[in-house]
């Protein structure tokens, strides 16, 4: 019945995720344990992370949950900056810098695609409570002009966002620029990896609820899904690639698999030797 309660159970986890490629690359994944929050997972996660690939990125950037001293000083502790998202009315670096960038013009103004944004950039802020080191404030208002087909109709319109974001990072190592992508490129491993494999590939799905049975199969997951956008973007050539997207390349190589299986397919072709 609609008015039934139905009880749900979910497996948690953290994934960390490289941004800013052209591959969607995740490196690794930690489940949460009963009862536990993201962020000591997360701690877990990266702890493995930067033992294991620790010259592969410069810092780590997360959404506004990662806003706490303990995480922000767990980073700076590994010789890793941090990037995160600043929101929430009772925080007080916030308001800072809210009362501080109202008193002042924008700092300058850039386009990239159909958005137009206005930045303030100041660092020395010590209002973050427990943080090992001062924190620079990035805060965008960013118009993006849209066109959408509505009711058969193309409609044109403008829509604005406001973000703040904090960093460890100074002036001199990272540009306003730069700093913003890398604060909206969090989104990659949203968009590149969590819902293609969800979507497309059973990440969703838990075959076993078993922990090491969940993270080796998360885990061969993501090392499948990089090969195979390995071999889509770097060898094939440009005409296939137009012909198939990445989740089509998937579909034929399944197909073909799901026919050798059943005996009705041909052998898979090999190089020969002259």
């Amino acid at each position: 019945m609609d008015d039934q309660e139905v009880t749900e159970y979910y497996h948690r986890g953290v994934v960390c995720h490289l941004i800013g490629q052209d591959l969607a690359i995740p490196l690794d994944m930690e489940l949460q344990r009963p009862g536990e929050g993201e962020v000591p997972a997360a701690k877990r996660l990266l702890e493995r992370v930067f033992s294991n690939y620790g010259r592969y990125f410069d810092a780590v950037v997360g959404d506004g949950l990662y806003f706490e001293a303990p995480f922000i000083n767990f980073c700076i502790e590994h010789s890793k900056d941090v990037v995160v998202v600043l929101k929430g009315d009772r925080r007080l670096l916030l308001q800072d810098a809210e009362g501080l960038f109202s008193q002042r013009s924008p700092h300058g103004q850039w386009t990239e695609g159909r958005r137009t944004v206005q930045y303030w950039d100041e660092e020395g802020f010590t209002s973050a409570e427990g943080v090992s080191r001062p924190l620079r404030v990035l805060h965008t208002i960013e118009t993006e002009h849209c066109r959408e087909r509505i009711a058969g109709q193309w409609k044109e319109s403008d829509k604005t966002s406001s973000w703040y974001w904090a960093t460890t990072f100074s002036k001199q190592r990272l540009s306003a620029r730069h700093y913003w992508r890398a604060g909206h490129w969090r989104w990659d491993i949203e968009n590149g990896c969590f819902n293609t494999t969800s979507t497309h590939w059973g990440l969703d799905h838990a075959f076993r609820h078993e922990p090491t049975a969940i993270v080796n199969f998360v885990l061969t997951l993501f090392l499948a899904f990089v090969l195979l956008q390995c071999f889509w973007q770097r060898n094939l050539k440009p005409p296939f690639r137009d012909r198939f997207t990445l989740i089509g390349l998937a579909a034929e190589l399944y197909a073909a698999l799901a026919s050798m299986r059943g005996g009705r397919g041909t052998c898979v072709p090999r190089a020969r030797a002259p």
